[in-house]
């Protein structure tokens, strides 16, 4: 139709804008965060988790995790066999997961713009675009680590789930569980969604449909902890070595005002993102607040380190945030927007001379 012809490109501008703006900043922080600590650029790009994912895709997982030494165990399987693939065909692993992350944040750009435009309108959809780009926390999406994938096959998993194509919808929610623990919190998600939206004799086919491709992740990777460790849940046991900070925590220690860890700022860039969150609340669909909810609360019992990236993975807090900045005059906007690039530019800066745990 002519219609939909004239309508297919009004995406690209905006994303692409907003994808080549966000990775502009990440590579310049990032490059310059090495450069300051005398390492080559890409270092920048793989410090961190970088390095377990990269011995984990090197050596394997190897034998039980010691009790309080870091081990690759925490991090789930899916980057790690990523590299293996890259490596497998003759590419560079860690450079070829960069630029790999590179063209899967384009890709949930491209799935958020959808999401919005479909439920909350065209003009708030280059609004989330762009505040998902300019996170402050942003910058991880370009490193070796699985928040681009995440956020990638979790949006577009939604946006499957809206199209009632619960196959493929499955299928990404698998991705996503196979990236991250937290990614059964999206599966979970999808499958109350599934047998909601599901004709009531469908109901239970949708909704089995939906989450037996995680659970069979999930339970799979269950299983290789307990054949090569004994421990069904070595990847919860082995992040205690970690000596992660929880909501009680952080009510019991003793901030030094003069001094601003990386604690501190995934507080307040989690603090942030409730906000945000709280302002366009009504705007969201519940399926969306539920995984908002969840994935912004764990961390309070799981460990606060590390809130910052999860608030820019969980896609519904940059969809909120285009509710309050659509009220915004442009100026107002234009100021947003340029904190964020500092912010954003700070943040890569921080996390690639070690000084802020992304």
């Amino acid at each position: 139709p002519v219609g939909a012809q004239a309508d297919a490109p009004t995406w690209r501008q905006p994303v692409t804008m907003a994808w080549v703006a966000s990775q502009g900043i990440a590579a310049v922080g990032l490059a310059t965060g090495a450069w300051w600590r005398g390492r080559g650029l890409l270092a920048g790009f793989v410090c961190w988790d970088g390095q377990w994912y990269l011995r984990a895709a090197r050596r394997g997982y190897g034998a039980a995790p010691i009790a309080g030494r870091p081990s690759p165990w925490p991090f789930f399987p899916l980057l790690p066999e990523l590299l293996r693939l890259l490596h497998g065909a003759g590419l560079p692993a860690a450079t070829g997961m960069v630029v790999v992350n590179h063209v899967f944040l384009f890709a949930a750009l491209v799935g958020v713009w959808h999401l919005t435009d479909r439920h909350l309108g065209r003009s708030h959809a280059s609004l989330a675009v762009w505040a998902l780009a300019l996170a402050p926390m942003a910058g991880v999406f370009s490193m070796l680590y699985p928040s681009a994938v995440f956020l990638a096959a979790s949006v577009w998993a939604f946006e499957l789930a809206d199209r009632r194509n619960w196959v493929w919808c499955g299928a990404l929610a698998a991705v996503v569980t196979s990236a991250r623990p937290n990614g059964i919190v999206v599966a979970a998600v999808l499958v109350v969604l599934a047998a909601a939206r599901a004709a009531p004799p469908r109901r239970w086919r949708e909704a089995v449909v939906t989450g037996a491709p995680s659970a069979v992740a999930f339970g799979g990777w269950m299983l290789v902890g307990l054949v090569r460790t004994g421990n069904p849940l070595v990847f919860a046991t082995a992040k205690t070595a970690w000596h992660e900070v929880t909501l009680v925590g952080l009510v019991r220690r003793v901030l030094t005002p003069a001094t601003v860890d990386s604690l501190d700022v995934h507080v307040v860039l989690g603090a942030v993102a409730v906000a945000a969150l709280a302002l366009g609340w009504r705007r969201l669909p519940r399926s969306w607040r539920a995984l908002a909810s969840v994935s912004l609360a764990l961390p309070a019992v799981t460990g606060l380190v590390g809130l910052g990236r999860y608030s820019a993975e969980c896609f519904p807090v940059a969809i909120a945030a285009s509710a309050p900045l659509a009220r915004l005059s442009t100026g107002a906007r234009r100021a947003l927007a340029a904190g964020s690039v500092v912010a954003a530019f700070g943040c890569a800066v921080a996390m690639a001379a070690h000084g802020l745990v992304p």
